[in-house]
């Protein structure tokens, strides 16, 4: 499952921080004197907790697995009217080892109309006890053996929508089983059914032993009405309408996956069909956007070519298939052969210049093998599936793109987990966990990801590699736990690595670096101290690579750091240049260390990896003092092979006064108007429009026709802005566009001309299902209600924001409705109406940028 989160984090490369350590004695010095051991007690006893500190649950057990669930076959039907599954279930179990006398199964929420069980050749009604949420099924006093098989038929009505609320911040709701607009009645909402089953919503729409650690075989009768599509897992292998309007599909899955895995979707569906060799790909969208869906998901063939040399293990199921819906409860979903994704993926060709979705498709075809082959045993295991999706994000960069923007993306997942280790640090595996909800998060995702590649980085890519191929082969269509992965490893790479994984999968927490090199009498030393409290983390063993740079060359290092304080010494003739630390950009710890502003400059010209260069971008920009050097360091940064320096360039320009940015305006229109990378294009359009030069009409003509939509959108406001003749043109062509692409632009004009046309107009945008720009939209009414004169249209406007406050489940859209509320200090509610918005959302992830906001 890909979990995506909106996180607003300080500024994105200050990694190399400049505190000083604690200026209490050096750690492994003498001490004059030592407290008794009672004081000691008492001292440790009156210490704060800190906020992150681990937390300690029940221990979770995998589920004991009395039976051995071998086939699920299903018929179900529909009631859109009440929104529930009229179903019929015939399950094959045997036991696993132990006597049994009776079979329990999840299933939450039904009405049990039967429970028959099949002796022998006759199947008969056999005694049940049903809670709601546990089915509890007697043999009439027969007893099973290993080895024998049970057949148990149920027929039963599934209503997830009287189901308690529950889910989590990663999955928002865990009914399991969705209507979308069943009654038809929003003409923009298509109507939908899909299915969500993790970690326990398959037994929300079918009773199963809803358990990681189960797997069987399954076959599934989709009954609908003709005019819609059907999608489960599996091959499609018979569909027969029965000449009342109506249709069932029949789709097998004959390899084995975990109950959790099951999905359906039923839908008005446009099925664009791809292949890779003999293996069938199918892109299910909206029938809007069948002209994108292979610029949306067109590049899974390469995806799975790459993923499966690498693993050296063919993509594993009969045929692959990815269908996006609407008000998906997560950002998407690895069901076994038909990956579920949410709504944003559908865009214009415009839009999808600036955001392909890659990282998510990715992430989700990684599952395939991490996840759907090879399954976690317990919920407690789920970086074995998760940290897994998340490094393929990283892979298929380093493939696409090449190192520097895989660098970039790990870069953004280790500041993702330091985000949320300022208030939570647990082990990535965690038997002790509150409820498996609670380890879908960062550290699952993220520094699990970050992990995998530092025991890339131990091993080497042979090694790691190897090892996966390995661990995907014994265990394929089997459960595992964190031991079975760390036993491949030690078997390929014939090393002991016990301490790797206690240390970073089974402990909690991440080294705090202090560096320190100084460089006397032909000697270079370097001290590193860990300063993380080691009263609850480890301390760490880390093979930390350095770079000295000495007269334009490199010399690489690996410093072994094996206690809280380490020294090293090198012996040389001259002060080296720079010495870069984590040379690979692989370490996962905060990293506290001074440089001077020629050391950053050096980094900067030196370093290969474009990530170091990007750093040292980021410590220069507020380090300049000399005219000269600002001139020298930003045209190289504006010429550097790394897009994102040149971004980063351009925005440090934008900062700059005039005279710096008219001597640079030859190289910015070049790349206004002519660079590979949209992000680029935008930076330096941004500057240009602060500028005045002769051109300027025809540079911002030609950006309105970019590929790009920021670009020609950032083009369009500013021609607009500069009230160039054709400007009224311009507005008219653009409130003509069927895709509503340009509503920020449009938002950007009528915020500033109050009156009902405008009101009419943010009405009619922010009453749609969804937008992509919905974060500038809402802002840009906030405006508009600041400058309306009308006490009603204000009100009006007001009550507006203040209900897509209360029923928004996008991040940006909350969060801008939060902003905006704050700032019309005019309405006399606004505190009120804010702390009902905070209440609303207390359960979600985005809830602490609520409280910073306030």
């Amino acid at each position: 499952m890909a979990k995506y989160i909106l996180i607003f984090l300080p500024a994105l490369f200050m990694l190399a921080c400049a505190k000083k350590p604690n200026s209490s004695p050096a750690l492994g010095s003498s001490q004059a004197f030592v407290l008794p051991a009672d004081s000691v007690v008492e001292i440790f006893k009156s210490r704060p907790i800190p906020p992150w500190a681990p937390k300690v649950y029940s221990y979770k057990e995998s589920a004991e697995r009395k039976w051995d669930l071998l086939h699920t076959r299903l018929e179900v039907s529909f009631n859109w009217e009440k929104q529930q599954l009229n179903g019929k279930a015939d399950l094959k179990v045997e036991p696993l080892f132990y006597v049994q006398d009776s079979l329990i199964l999840d299933a939450r929420g039904f009405e049990i109309a039967y429970v028959n069980a099949k002796f022998g050749k006759s199947s008969v009604p056999v005694s049940y006890k049903y809670d709601g949420l546990k089915l509890h099924i007697g043999f009439n006093g027969k007893t099973f053996s290993k080895a024998q098989v049970l057949e148990i038929s149920i027929g039963y009505v599934a209503k997830p929508n009287e189901l308690p609320k529950g889910g989590s911040a990663a999955i928002t709701d865990d009914k399991g089983l969705y209507f979308i607009n069943a009654d038809g009645k929003n003409a923009d909402l298509p109507r939908q059914i899909w299915t969500q089953g993790e970690t326990r919503g398959s037994s929300c729409w079918f009773p199963t032993i809803d358990e990681p650690n189960e797997k069987c075989t399954q076959e599934i009768h989709i009954t609908v009405e003709e005019k819609f599509k059907t999608l489960s897992n599996g091959l499609l292998t018979s569909s027969k309408k029965d000449g009342k309007g109506l249709r069932t599909d029949v789709w097998e899955m004959k390899l084995p996956h975990s109950p959790y895995l099951f999905m359906m979707a039923v839908g008005d569906f446009a099925v664009v069909s791809d292949k890779l060799e003999k293996l069938p790909l199918h892109y299910w969208v909206e029938p809007k956007f069948e002209p994108v869906a292979r610029k949306i998901f067109g590049r899974t063939p390469a995806m799975i070519a790459h993923f499966s040399k690498l693993l050296d293990y063919p993509f594993p199921w009969p045929k692959y298939d990815q269908v996006v819906v609407r008000n998906f409860v997560s950002g998407a979903m690895e069901n076994t052969s038909a990956s579920v994704f949410m709504e944003s993926l559908q865009g214009s060709r415009k839009e999808l210049v600036d955001h392909d979705w890659d990282g998510i498709i990715a992430h989700e075809l990684f599952h395939q093998w991490f996840g759907d082959l090879v399954t976690l045993e317990s919920w407690a295991n789920l970086p074995l599936n998760e940290s897994f999706a998340n490094y393929s994000e990283y892979l298929w960069d380093e493939q696409r793109f090449g190192i520097d923007d895989a660098d970039f993306g790990g870069l953004r997942e280790k500041q993702q987990y330091f985000y949320e280790s300022s208030r939570k640090r647990e082990p990535i595996i965690r038997y002790n966990h509150d409820k498996p909800d609670d380890m879908f998060d960062s550290h699952s995702y993220a520094k699990g990801g970050r992990i995998l590649h530092m025991l890339r980085k131990e091993l080497g890519d042979d090694a790691f590699f190897s090892a996966l191929q390995l661990y995907l082969k014994k265990h394929a269509f089997k459960t595992v736990e964190v031991h079975d992965l760390r036993l491949a490893f030690e078997e390929v790479s014939g090393r002991d690595l016990n301490w790797f994984f206690n240390q970073w999968f089974l402990s909690p927490g991440h080294p705090e670096l202090v560096l320190q090199s100084k460089f006397n009498r032909n000697e270079l030393v370097i001290s590193v101290i860990q300063t993380q409290d080691t009263s609850y983390f480890p301390v760490y063993r880390i093979d930390f690579p350095v770079e000295i740079w000495v007269d334009g060359k490199s010399r690489r290092e690996i410093l072994k750091l094996r206690n809280l304080e380490d020294t090293f010494r090198f012996k040389m003739d001259v002060e080296p240049e720079l010495v870069l630390w984590d040379a690979d950009a692989s370490v996962l710890a905060n990293m506290d260390f001074d440089r001077m502003p020629k050391e950053w400059i050096a980094q900067y010209r030196l370093s290969k990896r474009g990530i170091h260069r990007v750093e040292a971008l980021g410590r220069l920009r507020n380090s300049f003092v000399d005219k000269t050097m600002i001139k020298t360091i930003l045209n190289e940064a504006l010429n550097d092979k790394f897009w994102l320096c040149r971004e980063y360039a351009l925005e440090a320009i934008q900062e700059m006064d005039s005279t710096i940015r008219m001597e640079n305006l030859k190289a910015i229109i070049n790349l206004a108007s002519a660079d590979p990378r949209p992000e680029v294009r935008e930076a330096a359009l941004k500057v240009l429009t602060e500028l005045k030069f002769d051109g300027k009409q025809r540079i911002l003509e030609k950006a309105t026709l970019d590929s790009s939509l920021a670009v020609s959108s950032l083009a369009y406001k500013q021609y607009l802005l500069e009230e160039y003749p054709d400007s009224g043109e311009k507005m008219k062509m653009l409130s003509q566009d069927k895709d509503n692409s340009y509503d920020a632009v449009l938002s950007a004009y009528y915020e500033s001309r109050p009156g009902k046309a405008s009101f009419d107009w943010f009405v009619s945008i922010l009453n749609k299902p969804a937008d992509a720009e919905i974060y500038e939209l809402v802002r840009s009414f906030g405006r508009f209600i600041e400058n309306e004169k009308d006490p009603a249209r204000q009100q009006a406007g007001f009550k507006l924001l203040f209900n897509l406050g209360m029923d928004g489940t996008r991040a940006e859209q909350v969060i801008a409705v939060y902003q905006v509320i704050k700032s019309l200090k005019q309405m006399p509610d606004s505190a009120e109406k804010r702390k009902a918005i905070r209440e609303k959302h207390r359960d979600d992830d985005f809830f602490e940028v609520l409280e910073y906001l306030d």
